[in-house]
């Protein structure tokens, strides 16, 4: 859940963000933070961001320079909110796009956890019934950057995600499901979807169908 447009407004300002001004997200360890951060940006009306391929991990291990000590921060920005209709998606909205045939539910969790071949600490086992796996962890390679965009592209193809449809990515907690719809808006998709409540929502819910295999 995101904190009210006001409060983000006045914390983007703040830190530099406004008309004009290019914004560079990294994150360690996993780039995920960072696609969520700029997920939360477009869904907001601001498309001037990028997302650092590698993250902070592959910018030190080219020995790129880096600084340590307090930040010295940027001017502030007049950043203004413009939020977009259909970046995020309820459970109610997934379970109606469920039983449609012109949606593609995909799960960016492991394969373990789709098939529910191993307990979850989100609830009940398994998945959102009729969703495909496009695990986040299999569009990264072994350096932490981004696979290659026909790998990408082969990848949503083999499960049927095609450009047609739309497009409703989840995991766990909303957060390495948008590694999913970076590499989708890269790749030329448009409708796409984050269905912010996850499984950890959606496990939790007895009244939500669960499917295994």
């Amino acid at each position: 859940m995101m904190p009210p447009v006001a409060q983000l407004e006045a914390a983007f300002a703040r830190h530099g963000l406004g008309r004009g001004t290019r914004v560079v997200l990294y994150s360690i360890g996993t780039m995920m933070w960072a696609t969520r951060f700029w997920w939360m940006l477009k869904s907001l009306g601001f498309d001037d961001a990028a997302v650092l391929n590698g993250g902070f991990d592959a910018w030190k291990a080219e020995r790129r320079p880096t600084e340590s000590g307090p930040a010295k921060g940027y001017p502030p920005g007049d950043f203004k909110a413009a939020p977009r209709p259909g970046f995020f998606v309820d459970k109610d909205a997934v379970l109606a796009a469920a039983r449609g045939a012109n949606t593609a539910i995909v799960n960016a969790l492991g394969p373990q956890f789709h098939q529910g071949l191993e307990p979850s600490r989100y609830g009940r086992p398994g998945r959102i019934p009729g969703s495909v796996n496009v695990p986040a962890a299999t569009l990264i390679d072994g350096t932490k950057n981004f696979v290659a965009p026909g790998d990408a592209q082969a990848a949503f193809a083999a499960q049927g995600v095609t450009r047609d449809k739309r497009v409703i990515c989840y995991c766990g907690g909303g957060i390495s499901a948008t590694l999913d719809l970076f590499l989708l808006h890269q790749l030329g998709y448009e409708n796409l979807t984050l269905y912010d409540g996850s499984m950890g929502e959606w496990a939790k819910d007895p009244a939500l169908p669960i499917e295994t295999s």
